[in-house]
């Protein structure tokens, strides 16, 4: 995988503050980092991930019921823009994956039963994709021209009845700290034209598979540091 050269400081990331301190550092060298931390309000290995507490709406994000004051304060300071969800992020799952969805321009992605209700509202106008996986984004990684990257392989039969076209990651070697393994969901975001991941994907067995379909579809890629895949929660990118 690719080692980018530093970009100027405009973009911003909100990253869980849990990742390792070399990706962290490469994040700090390329953008204007926001580190995401939470306390009591969802299991510890999941705590720090921002992709639990977020999701991308239509000018900025919406966020949970419950999000902590210190993280809005961090938002705002940063200028992106940010709504309220009507559900707070539980303590278990379910209820800790209210807005762990995947959108597109064309597609909502997320276990339905389970989505905070003003997240179906703002989407409305998308194809909901219902999936029985509601950590949908810790899972799925979404491309251009159709194409996802998954490491459940119940999404992965969906979206292909859906007509779409899907490589299933095996997650058994994606580093979450208190459980067996992550998923690849969660390892990694896109800005323009990267795929910036928290780890370098040629310590996955399917590496030179990743590589070449990220290649195909016209991505770069960024290893933030030289070590296996992080489940941290994925990168979101505001510009």
């Amino acid at each position: 995988m690719d080692y980018l050269p530093l970009r100027q400081k405009i973009v911003k990331v909100i990253v869980s503050s849990s990742i390792p301190q070399k990706a962290l550092n490469q994040l700090n060298a390329q953008f204007e980092v926001v580190l995401f931390h939470t306390e009591n309000l969802t299991y510890q290995a999941i705590s720090n991930h921002p992709d639990v507490f977020m999701c991308p709406a239509r000018d900025g994000l919406l966020v949970a019921s419950n999000f902590p004051e210190k993280a809005k304060k961090m938002l705002a300071d940063c200028c992106i823009p940010i709504q309220y969800g009507i559900l707070p992020v539980g303590i278990a799952y379910p209820q800790s994956a209210r807005y762990n969805a995947v959108v597109t321009e064309k597609y909502f992605i997320h276990h339905l039963k389970h989505t905070d209700p003003e997240l179906l509202h703002i989407h409305r106008d998308k194809k909901l994709i219902h999936v029985n996986q509601a950590y949908t984004r810790c899972n799925l990684l979404a491309l251009r021209e159709n194409w996802f990257v998954t490491s459940d392989r119940g999404i992965e039969n969906i979206l292909m009845d859906q007509g779409l076209n899907v490589l299933y990651v095996d997650p058994i070697s994606i580093r979450l700290p208190g459980f067996d393994h992550g998923f690849f969901g969660g390892t990694c975001g896109i800005m323009d034209d990267t795929v910036y991941f928290i780890g370098d994907f040629a310590y996955h067995k399917q590496g030179e598979e990743i590589s070449l379909l990220l290649e195909k579809l016209g991505y770069q890629t960024c290893a933030l540091y030289d070590g296996p895949l992080f489940d941290g929660g994925s990168l979101f990118f505001y510009p």
